[in-house]
Formats: structure tokens, C-alpha cells, sequence
């Protein structure tokens, strides 16, 4: 992904400790966007070395079925065109 970046921000555990659950917390940077995205998990489904790659598959998906989501959205290059074409603002010189 060249214009994006996902790193692990944070890894906690969640109060209360009874509950034994972790959140993985990443932050998603996107050329001018920069978010966190916490994943919470049940600490009895997964062992200490799996926590990571659990979350990371939990946004993996997040991300594939927001992208299905969102399919419907995308523009042609030339339905792009005739949008950037018909726009009413003064352009700057």
C-alpha cells in the first residue's frame, strides 16, 4: 500500500480484568487521513502469541466488507470527469 500506512498503536488490557478481554488499538494513515481503530478480544479464544494476528485479521475483514460496502460508490474515470467538469466553484489561478 503505497499511500497508506496501518501500524499497532496500543495493546491493553480492558477493565474489568474478570472479563479478561484485549484491545488492539491501530492507527491507519491514509495520505491526509490518520485514524485509531480499536480490535477487542477475548483473551480465553486466543493465546498471548495469537492476539496480534487475530486482530489483524478481524480488520482485515472489517476492511474487505467495508470496501463490498462501499463497491456501489465507485466512479469511472469518466464519471469522475463530468463531476470535476461541472464544478461551479472559480478556479483558482
Amino acid at each position: 500500500m503505497a499511500e497508506g500506512k496501518v501500524t499497532i498503536a496500543r495493546l491493553e488490557a480492558t477493565a474489568p480484568i474478570e472479563e479478561r478481554r484485549v484491545r488492539v488499538t491501530f492507527n491507519i494513515e491514509y495520505q491526509q487521513t490518520s485514524f485509531q481503530l480499536p480490535i477487542t478480544l477475548d483473551m480465553n479464544e486466543f493465546d498471548d502469541t495469537e492476539m496480534i494476528q487475530a486482530a489483524r485479521d478481524i480488520l482485515h475483514r472489517m476492511f474487505v466488507e467495508l470496501a463490498d460496502e462501499s463497491k456501489r460508490w465507485e466512479l469511472t474515470s469518466q464519471e469522475r470527469k463530468i463531476l470535476s467538469e461541472g464544478n461551479l466553484r472559480p478556479k483558482l489561478r
